[in-house]
């Protein structure tokens, strides 16, 4: 008497791939470290402070900032602490962002002898442009702990939060630089526009600003505003760090979500084209 089969779960090819590619990535971790490595040295090569510059230009940004707006516009804090400081928290995070687009977007287009010459997982290309500039924040947090303590603002138990908040947006902006990668290989104008697509947006996030300036004003500006998944993360860094309280849960659960929809979609679709990636750079 033939048997009867039950029904086959999880047996998606498409979710089995992403599963491959995902482990390969653990597979390759040693040369995923080399690259990250060679990337940080790359980056300052030939300079005189050399790895210190991951340290200097955080504080050379922060003292243009606390001129410009603390002495010269005397700009009204959102909270007890400078307005420097608030437009710091923010940047830091979003430079890491915009520069991990950047720089994903190219790291196909721009490493066509290895993408041509070398057999390795491709997917080991954009994470590695991200994990360089996320040491490279990590590095500024430093500076801005320090920073916060010489303002006087503090640190606090809230700081614990900040290991999710660090997690959501790696994991946000590796799906970006997967997506982009991807993208500017078949379409080159992807590089042209991504700057102008980065200035927009953080003028729509509130990094220049605080978010208390746009809500109440509208309800289709409050609603608009969170929508933008930047928002929970900036505003989550805002609070944990100078506000010393938890972040907006609901909405930067939103943003938890966009970022986990985001990297399944980017990473996808990266690895579902990369067989073409060597006949097109």
């Amino acid at each position: 008497m033939p048997t009867v089969k039950g029904p086959d779960i999880i047996r998606d090819p498409s979710d089995i791939q992403v599963l491959s590619n995902l482990k390969q990535l653990v597979e390759y971790r040693e040369l995923l470290r080399t690259l990250v490595s060679k990337d940080i040295r790359s980056r300052y090569k030939g300079s005189i402070l050399g790895f210190a510059w991951n340290f200097a230009i955080p504080l050379l940004q922060l003292l243009v900032f606390w001129i410009l707006f603390g002495i010269i516009v005397r700009v009204d804090p959102p909270g007890d602490y400078p307005f420097a400081l608030f437009l710091f928290t923010g940047l830091l995070p979003w430079n890491f962002l915009a520069n991990s687009m950047t720089s994903g977007s190219m790291s196909i287009v721009g490493n066509a002898n290895l993408v041509k010459k070398i057999y390795f997982p491709l997917q080991v290309l954009p994470l590695t442009s991200v994990l360089s500039q996320f040491i490279s924040l990590l590095l500024g947090m430093i500076v801005l702990g320090v920073v916060v303590l010489a303002f006087g603002v503090g640190l606090s138990q809230w700081l614990l939060l900040l290991l999710p908040v660090f997690v959501v947006q790696l994991v946000f902006t590796a799906g970006l630089a997967y997506l982009f990668a991807c993208t500017n290989v078949f379409y080159r104008d992807v590089e042209h526009i991504l700057g102008i697509v980065v200035m927009a947006w953080m003028y729509v996030t509130p990094i220049l600003y605080p978010i208390s300036y746009v809500l109440g004003k509208a309800a289709w500006a409050d609603t608009a505003i969170h929508l933008n998944p930047m928002t929970g993360i900036i505003t989550a860094y805002q609070a944990v760090i100078l506000d010393h309280r938890a972040p907006d849960w609901p909405w930067f659960g939103y943003s938890a979500a966009v970022a986990a929809a985001l990297f399944v979609i980017g990473f996808s679709l990266f690895n579902r084209y990369k067989t073409r990636f060597e006949e097109e750079v």
